[in-house]
């Protein structure tokens, strides 16, 4: 037995246009009609502000990388998102190959040399200066020695 295929024809009417409302958050205020235009009344933004000592944010206890002895995993202690946290590291690490002995051990580096890899990781990064004592490139120095010092 054989059965004719079955055909149904539609028509649709046509298609409207749609155009989204706008957006407030991608709205563009004209500087003419900003009152705050003037960039001599303009407040510093706090971020740009240094930090004073009391506000800076302190080492976590422990030691870097030893979890099961009561330290603490670096990015987890960061909070910053994992792009960022890895580009700042490949950048610490690319400094510790350029200025230190990646074979030698933390303790065993030269002083000016590790501030020297203080103050270029904190020129490229001025967020690391919210640390105290420039402790998040220390530790970032420290896992970066190890794991090169130990193959």
């Amino acid at each position: 037995r054989h059965f004719k295929p079955l055909m149904i024809h539609c028509e649709f009417p046509p298609e409207r246009s749609y155009t989204p409302p706008p957006l407030t958050q991608h709205r563009v205020f004209s500087r003419a009609s900003d009152p705050s235009s003037d960039a001599a009344e303009r407040p510093t933004p706090a971020a740009l502000l240094p930090i004073p000592l009391s506000e800076k944010i302190p080492k976590p206890r422990g030691e870097v990388s030893r979890i099961s002895r009561g330290g603490y995993n670096l990015q987890e202690a960061l909070g910053w998102p994992a792009s960022e946290y890895e580009e700042t590291r490949a950048f610490v690490s690319q400094l510790a190959r350029e200025y230190l002995k990646v074979n030698k051990s933390w303790r065993l580096q030269a002083q000016p040399k590790v501030a020297l890899v203080y103050a270029e990781a904190q020129k490229r990064y001025p967020i690391l200066e919210r640390y105290d004592g420039g402790w998040v490139v220390g530790d970032m120095l420290r896992i970066f020695l190890k794991n090169s010092c130990s193959r």
